[in-house]
């Protein structure tokens, strides 16, 4: 579990829906519902669900995912 792991070095190569869980801070079904949509790069071992450390991290690194701000009003 990525409790165990200090830095992104240090994560496994194979994160699976708990790890993507707590990276992103999201509730159990969000993460499920993350790793079920199509833009997602899930691989599906029988039944379980994985990600490689390495598309999660491109995936994330998307332009499409950056943060979109709202102004603020004074």
């Amino acid at each position: 579990m990525i409790d165990d792991y200090s830095s992104w070095e240090s994560l496994p190569l194979i994160l699976q829906a708990k790890d993507v869980q707590m990276i992103l801070g999201i509730s159990k079904g969000k993460t499920y519902e993350l790793m079920n949509s199509a833009d997602f790069p899930t691989i599906y071992l029988n039944k379980r669900m994985v990600v490689s450390k390495d598309k999660f991290y491109e995936w994330l690194n998307q332009d499409n995912r950056k943060i979109k701000r709202r102004a603020i009003y004074v």
